[in-house]
């Protein structure tokens, strides 16, 4: 995804969004990754896969930056360390955001 987006961001400004979606799938519940997930959308916990994304945003537009597939079975990470991971790759990428939310 880097290189698709790397011309569109600035790396010296703007801000850093980590946004956590859960992709419902109540039919699915034996596909891999499919897990319980709380869903702000329905406001209980759904049959899901967890995404967690960080978006470079400058007011005007956000582009996502990275991207995670949450399954704490697999790695046991949070989706605290997966997003400390993913900050400390955009710094290591060169971003200094106006700030981190």
């Amino acid at each position: 995804m880097r290189l698709e987006v790397e011309n569109l961001v600035k790396l010296d400004s703007g801000y850093l969004v980590a946004d956590d979606s859960t992709l419902d799938k109540p039919y699915a519940p034996h596909i891999e990754l499919v897990t319980r997930h709380w869903s702000a959308k329905h406001r209980a916990v759904v049959e899901g896969i967890n995404l967690i994304t960080l978006l470079w945003m400058d007011g005007d537009i956000s582009i996502p930056v990275d991207w995670c597939v949450f399954d704490k079975e697999s790695d046991g990470l949070s989706k605290h360390d997966h997003l400390r991971q993913m900050l400390e790759t955009a710094r290591e990428r060169g971003f200094k955001p106006d700030c981190v939310r």
